[in-house]
């Protein structure tokens, strides 16, 4: 839909409208009600002519002669050839008038049923003039009234008792249209020249006092606008306006000051950003030549480390083999041996394992993966041992789940992970559960995921160290690290291998409850590490070695 752009007014051309609309409507107002006044003042004049006379009739001032007209002639109007016409009608001749004339009928039953004594009309005669009608009541009460007058003896009393006859005045006055025409003209003229001059008077103040300092103002706001911090409002209105310019100004200055201190900011800013960038430079540094001091030395401890390893179990061998007796004292020390190198071993290569994800030197291998094989194979891997401490490690697989394309391999080492530290931590005749399920697609937002998950009847984990165990080096229990040996990194390590595989880890415990880790895993994995597909042909078989 088309959006209509508002039409853009100057403040002067509204001012100037809304006061001259304003001036309009007030003078329209003041002259209607000026006009209406003066009409009534110039429609008065005839009905006063007609009351002195019918006062100078009661009084016998004047002598009727040929102005007087019959009842017939009066009850018609007064005619074209006439400005000035009487007619008596007396009490007896009510009927017969009310018959002849709608303003006689309406006026003697007036003047029958109350007290008032003079009506008045206008109307038109034949000729489309107007002319004026004046009815007067005659009662007793006026005629005695009007002779007490005459001898000077008395003086005006209230109307007493019923009409004895009624005074019809019609009359003619031409000048009333004539007073009437003037006098609009007159107002229109005065309203017109008011009104200019309203509009003139108020462009004058709106130009000179209101806009003139909106204009000085609007002209320093586009210098500064331009950049130019230096200029200064100077205005001396001795009101708000001057007040508006002084914060102008008070707000130039506060600018100005800001600028300075922004200004003095940044450069402190880039200085820090300078030490920071050398900084990071020298951290990236240092990273890299730990990671590759870590796997260098790691690569160097495990060459020595497998040939203790390979000559303790040589010595394992061939006491086993002995027929005679046996010095159990030497047997124990090469048992300590085997122990204590497998634990370092465990730990150099966790130490490597590490320093090869921060170097991004992870491969994924993606290939078919069974969801079945691979629990089961855990299960028998786990099983000695569970069995050792009498803990119960059960199964739970969701049937027709499909074929996952993953790195088997890392898949594997993250639940022999969750499953070492589930056996670690579960008390004797407790119970571990290896369980795996389908998660839906979400069309468009989310795609199929594998739930594997390991649960046990440990201690559980508080809601507060549920982050930290993730953190490298994390240990919750020193007692367990003690017993059970570790550095620390099992988690760190499958959690980096679980967003390598484009999955994530998910744990759910409490205290005393136990512990669920979860891998949610893509049905087709889009990992984020390098990408490397095996040969046609190859499966995923893994080997405990490997892990």
């Amino acid at each position: 839909m088309l959006k209509l752009k508002p039409i853009r007014i100057s403040l002067a051309n509204k001012c100037q409208l809304l006061f001259g609309a304003a001036v309009v409507l007030i003078l329209t107002a003041a002259l209607i009600v000026v006009a209406m006044r003066m009409q009534a003042l110039v429609e008065a004049a005839p009905l006063e002519r007609a009351r002195d006379f019918a006062t100078a009739w009661l009084n016998n001032h004047i002598r009727l002669g040929n102005a007087l007209l019959t009842i017939e002639e009066g009850g018609r109007g007064l005619p074209p050839d006439r400005d000035f016409g009487l007619t008596l009608i007396e009490d007896f001749e009510f009927e017969r008038a009310s018959g002849l004339d709608p303003f006689l009928a309406r006026t003697i039953d007036r003047f029958s049923t109350t007290r008032k004594h003079q009506t008045f009309d206008i109307a038109e005669d034949t000729a489309g003039r107007r002319f004026y009608r004046y009815a007067r009541a005659v009662r007793s009460s006026d005629l005695v009234s009007a002779q007490q007058l005459a001898t000077g003896n008395g003086q005006a009393q209230e109307p007493i008792g019923p009409p004895e006859m009624i005074l019809l005045i019609q009359l003619r006055d031409d000048r009333v249209a004539v007073e009437a025409a003037t006098n609009r003209i007159y107002l229109v003229g005065a309203g017109t020249l008011s009104g200019l001059l309203a509009i003139g008077v108020f462009w004058f103040i709106t130009t000179r006092i209101i806009l003139s300092p909106v204009r000085v103002l609007r002209d320093y706001a586009g210098q500064v606008s331009r950049g130019d911090l230096n200029i200064r409002s100077d205005i001396n209105t001795g009101d708000e306006f001057e007040e508006l310019s002084d914060v102008f100004n008070q707000m130039l200055e506060s600018i100005r000051d800001n600028q300075g201190r922004l200004s003095d900011a940044n450069k402190s800013l880039d200085v820090k950003l300078g030490e920071l960038a050398a900084s990071n430079v020298a951290l990236y540094e240092a990273n890299k030549v730990k990671g590759e001091f870590l796997a260098n030395v790691s690569h160097e401890l495990r060459t020595p480390l497998n040939s203790i390893l390979g000559f303790a179990e040589v010595l394992s061998e061939s006491l086993s083999a002995r027929t005679g007796p046996v010095d159990e004292k030497r047997k124990r020390y090469v048992g300590n041996i085997l122990a204590s190198s497998r634990h370092l071993l465990n730990l150099i290569n966790d130490l490597l394992e590490v320093a090869k994800i921060e170097a991004g030197r992870v491969e994924v291998r993606i290939a078919p993966v069974s969801v079945d094989d691979l629990t089961e194979g855990l299960i028998n891997l786990m099983r000695l041992q569970a069995e050792n401490r009498s803990i119960a490690l059960k199964r739970r697989v969701e049937p027709d789940l499909p074929i996952l394309e993953t790195d088997a391999n890392k898949l594997q080492q993250i639940l022999f992970n969750f499953l070492s530290n589930a056996v670690k931590f579960t008390p004797d005749m407790g119970t571990i559960t290896l369980s795996a399920s389908l998660i839906p697609e979400i069309p468009h937002t989310k795609p199929a995921q594998v739930r594997l998950s390991v649960s046990d009847t440990g201690p559980g984990i508080a809601p507060e160290d549920q982050q930290k165990i993730f953190e490298k080096f994390t240990t919750l229990d020193p007692s367990v690290t003690k017993e059970h040996g570790g550095t620390g990194l099992g988690l760190t390590i499958c959690s980096e291998l679980a967003e390598l595989l484009g999955g994530s880890i998910e744990l759910d415990s409490e205290l005393g409850k136990g512990a669920t880790f979860s891998l949610l895993v893509p049905v087709k994995a889009e990992p984020v590490g390098p990408i490397r597909r095996p040969p046609s042909g190859h499966g995923s078989e893994i080997l405990a070695g490997e892990l």
